[in-house]
C-alpha cells in the first residue's frame, strides 16, 4: 500500500514538474468564452493566439492549470503550443471522436485508442481503409504508431495524473498532448459545453457555440415537460463488477439526468461525484426500494442480467420488467450512449423521461435505453 501511493504521489509530482502547469505568464488575454455550465476550461485571446486554459483535468487534482497556446504558427519545441487548425489528431477516448464528430472534422482523426469500440459509422470506415490506425490503451500505448502518425495533438484524458509518464514520453518524442476533462463535469450540459474547447483547435469556435446552444435549448425545453409531475419514481442504478456494486455520488452527471427526467436516485447518502463501492448485500438492500433499475453494461434482456447474477432476479425492479439498459445502439463496435451521449443529453433526457413519465412522451421511442424482457 505504501509503496503505491509513493507511486501515485511520484506521478502526480512529476507531472506537476513536467508540464508547467499553474502559468501566470499570460498576461493580457481577454476571455472569449466564458462556459455556462463546464467547469473546466476557459478560452481566451491573446494578440493572434486562442488559449485555452483547462483546470483540474483529472481525478483529485488541484490547483492544476494547463494553458494551451493554438496559433498557425506554433513552434514544434514548444510543447504547450498547437498548431491550428489541426489537421492530424489522436483521439485517446471515443468521446473525444464525438465532439471532433459533430464539429464535422472527423476526417481530422488519425489514431484512436480502442478503435473497436467506436461507433462511429465514418470512423469504423476510416478504419477498415487504414486511414485511422490503433494506438493502444494508457501504459499499452504504442509510442511508435503516434509517432508515426506526426499527429499535431494527442487528445487525452486523465484519471489521478496516471498519464503523466504516458505523456513524458510523447512529449520527448515530440508529440504534443492535450487534456480533454469533459468526464469531470458534474451536469450532462457540462460535459457537452467541451465541444467549445475542442472547437478551438479547429479554429471554429463560432460553429461550435451554435451547435452547443441548440443543444441546451433542446434539454431545456424537454425538462420543462415534466416540471410540474409530482410523481417522482426511485431510481436503482448499476450492476456489480467483481462482487462489488458501485453507486454513483448524488453530484454524479447521471444522477442529474434522474433528477431532470423527474426521477429521483435511491442512494443520497454520498454526496459527492465519485461512485463509492458496496457489497451486493448492502446494494441488494438498497435495491428493494426502487421502481425503476438503469444499467449501463452488455444484458440485452432479463435472462442475460439473471446470468451475470442469480439474485438479480429477486430484485422488484426485475420482477416488474422495469429494467432499462442504455445498450440500445451497441452496433457491435462500441456503445453509442458512451460516445455520441456526450453531444446528446437531450436526447437521453427524453429516453429517460419516456422510461418514467411515459405519459408525456406517447409518440416518442427510446433511442440509447433498451427496455429489458
Amino acid at each position: 500500500m505504501k509503496k503505491e501511493l509513493f507511486i501515485s504521489c511520484f506521478l502526480l509530482l512529476l507531472f506537476a514538474c513536467n508540464t508547467g502547469r499553474k502559468t501566470n505568464n499570460l498576461k493580457g488575454r481577454d476571455k472569449i468564452y466564458e462556459p455556462k455550465y463546464a467547469k473546466g476550461f476557459s478560452l481566451y485571446q491573446k494578440d493572434k493566439s486562442l488559449i485555452l486554459s483547462v483546470v483540474n483535468p483529472w481525478q483529485y487534482a488541484s490547483e492544476i492549470e494547463i494553458n494551451y497556446v493554438l496559433k498557425n504558427d506554433a513552434s514544434p519545441d514548444i510543447m504547450n503550443e498547437i498548431k491550428i487548425p489541426v489537421e492530424k489528431a489522436v483521439c485517446m477516448s471515443t468521446t473525444h471522436v464525438a465532439f471532433i464528430s459533430v464539429l464535422g472534422k472527423t476526417s481530422s482523426i488519425t489514431g484512436v485508442s480502442g478503435l473497436k469500440h467506436v461507433s462511429d459509422s465514418a470512423v469504423n470506415l476510416l478504419g477498415k481503409e487504414n486511414k485511422i490506425i490503433e494506438v493502444g490503451y494508457d501504459s499499452n500505448l504504442s509510442y511508435e504508431s503516434v509517432y508515426s502518425l506526426a499527429p499535431d495533438v494527442v487528445f487525452a484524458y486523465g484519471v489521478a495524473g496516471e498519464f503523466a509518464a504516458v505523456e513524458k514520453k510523447l512529449n520527448e518524442l515530440g508529440v504534443k498532448v492535450v487534456y480533454i476533462g469533459e468526464y469531470l463535469e458534474d451536469t450532462p450540459l457540462g460535459k457537452a459545453e467541451w465541444i467549445v474547447a475542442m472547437s478551438a483547435f479547429f479554429a471554429d469556435i463560432d460553429t461550435a457555440v451554435k451547435i452547443f446552444e441548440k443543444i441546451e435549448t433542446g434539454y431545456e425545453s424537454i425538462k420543462e415537460t415534466v416540471s410540474k409531475t409530482e410523481y417522482k419514481p426511485l431510481v436503482m442504478m448499476n450492476i456489480p463488477y467483481k462482487d462489488v456494486w458501485y453507486l454513483p455520488g448524488t453530484l454524479n452527471y447521471m444522477v442529474r439526468f434522474i433528477e431532470d427526467a423527474g426521477g429521483k436516485y435511491i442512494y443520497p447518502e454520498n454526496n459527492k461525484r465519485e461512485s463509492i463501492p458496496m457489497s451486493i448485500e448492502k446494494a441488494f438492500e438498497i435495491a428493494q426500494n426502487a421502481d425503476f433499475w438503469l444499467i449501463g453494461n452488455t444484458p440485452k434482456n432479463l435472462e442475460e442480467l439473471r446470468e451475470k447474477d442469480p439474485r438479480m432476479a429477486d430484485i422488484p425492479s426485475f420482477k416488474n420488467r422495469k429494467v432499462f439498459n442504455s445498450n440500445l445502439r451497441d452496433n457491435g463496435f462500441g456503445d453509442d450512449f458512451w460516445e455520441s451521449g456526450i453531444v446528446k443529453p437531450d436526447i437521453i433526457l427524453k429516453d429517460l423521461i419516456k422510461i418514467f413519465h411515459p405519459e408525456l412522451l406517447p409518440e416518442y421511442d427510446l433511442y440509447y435505453y433498451r427496455h429489458l424482457k
